[in-house]
């Protein structure tokens, strides 16, 4: 069963962020997860990623892996962020 996740942080700068995001694109297809990026209206820097992929393990995956981490932090995400997995509903 698919899982959505939805990743909330705060970002430097969103459009750095953005570009960063946009061309992290290729890693994600390869892992199997679809996302898109939003910001908050009110809040300019604060991001909400909406994503689906095939399993829990792939986003723990990610989001264990110290160079996605750096990779976040090199594109301006401020830590912590939250990332809430979902599976739907019967």
């Amino acid at each position: 069963m698919a899982i959505t996740a939805i990743v909330s942080h705060e970002v430097k700068d969103f459009d750095t962020y953005k570009a960063g995001f946009d061309a992290n694109e290729d890693a994600r297809i390869a892992a199997g997860i679809a996302a898109t990026a939003y910001r908050k209206l009110d809040s300019p820097n604060t991001v909400y990623v909406i994503g689906k992929g095939p399993s829990k393990e792939v986003f723990d995956e990610m989001f264990g892996d110290p160079s996605f981490n750096q990779f976040m932090e090199d594109i301006g995400v401020i830590l912590p962020v939250v990332v809430t997995l979902l599976e739907e509903g019967a």
